[in-house]
């Protein structure tokens, strides 16, 4: 399945890349990550030659990722509406306790939602652009490199559990969290 996938990529070429990428900035729950990892692998470029790539995908990434960033300004009493309160009031205090650099940090873990959180509370664009493209390029610079490592099952694997860490951690600390509240109550 592995090698289909991968003569497939191989075929359609940049587009892919570009399609990948511009399909998670559009807050499409897709693994963009996964994809410039595999295109490291296919391309195996240079160092000179990830930081130009990587560039270049980040720049398509904060170019669509202005559409979600657009439409939650203009559509925002909608949005408000139609969004989960608890992750709007989630993603608001962490953007009010760490600054706007959580935008980058969001971007960096994959947070897809972040250009509606962005929108919402009124973030200039050159801003928001900024920092998705701060966030985004360090996140592209180190699956272009793993990509060129070789492996390439090996490393779809180890990114997907440390990605399963990552959720294990959120996890365990809402809980304590919660655990913690529901104790201080009594």
């Amino acid at each position: 399945m592995l090698e289909f996938t991968l003569d497939i990529l191989r075929e359609i070429g940049w587009i892919g890349l570009i399609l990948g990428v511009a399909v998670e900035a559009l807050s499409v729950p897709f693994p963009a990550a996964l994809f410039v990892l595999v295109y490291g692998y296919l391309l195996n470029p240079s160092w000179i030659e990830i930081l130009y790539f990587s560039v270049f995908t980040s720049l398509v990434y904060v170019a669509a990722s202005f559409i979600p960033y657009y439409v939650s300004i203009r559509y925002e009493n909608f949005i408000r509406k139609r969004l989960p309160l608890k992750k709007l009031h989630f993603a608001q205090r962490y953007i009010d306790r760490y600054g706007e650099w959580m935008i980058a940090i969001g971007r960096f873990i994959g947070m897809g939602y972040i250009s509606y959180i962005a929108g919402l509370g009124n973030m200039k664009s050159w801003k928001f652009a900024g920092l998705t493209f701060i966030g985004f390029y360090s996140l592209s610079v180190l699956m272009f490199y793993l990509g060129t490592l070789g492996n390439l099952e090996v490393l779809v694997e180890k990114v997907q559990q440390i990605q399963w860490l990552i959720f294990l951690i959120i996890a365990v600390c809402i809980l304590g969290y919660i655990a913690f509240r529901f104790y201080r109550r009594k």
